[in-house]
């Protein structure tokens, strides 16, 4: 049986995804700064690159979702498998979100070009768990604890379950 996730698309929002807090209130800067400071970003062959490849992607439509997120996104072959970072800023991030709002949940998606199926897993995982006011909340709340990176990654992959196949 092929299951569209895999068991390391399961494992996501381990210690060291989320960076806090953000300095950086535009969102080009921001994007670099959670690239620079998140440790799942080390594995990139070359972080320049892996910033180019999401701004450029920014350039061509806000990816500022509204309720205070965004989920920033590029594909890029410096990185060999889908990684995923948050980054929460008090203050909020000048986004050109949807509603206007500035973002305080910034998440960079990097994905190599042969993973765009994972890529887009995980993109509707995190817009799908976004949605959830309380949750968003939560986040913000627990910044600086492991805590948030407990939450996120159980939601994260309940949410991945649901797009496994049924056994027929």
């Amino acid at each position: 049986m092929v299951y569209i996730t895999s068991f390391v698309m399961m494992n996501h929002f381990c210690e060291g995804t989320i960076v806090s807090p953000l300095s950086c209130n535009d969102k080009y800067g921001a994007i670099k700064e959670l690239i620079s400071r998140a440790p799942v970003f080390s594995e990139a062959s070359d972080k320049l690159e892996l910033e180019e490849a999401v701004i450029q992607r920014e350039k061509i439509l806000s990816t500022g979702l509204g309720r205070g997120v965004a989920i920033a996104h590029g594909t890029t072959s410096t990185v060999g498998r889908l990684v995923i970072a948050l980054g929460l800023s008090k203050e909020g991030i000048e986004f050109d979100a949807v509603d206007k709002a500035p973002v305080h949940l910034l998440f960079v998606i990097a994905n190599p070009p042969e993973k765009q199926r994972d890529y887009l897993c995980a993109l509707a995982s995190l817009a799908s768990i976004m949605r959830n006011s309380s949750f968003r909340q939560l986040l913000l709340e627990n910044d600086g604890t492991g805590q948030a990176e407990k939450e996120l990654a159980a939601a994260f992959r309940e949410c991945l379950e649901k797009y496994q196949p049924k056994q027929i």
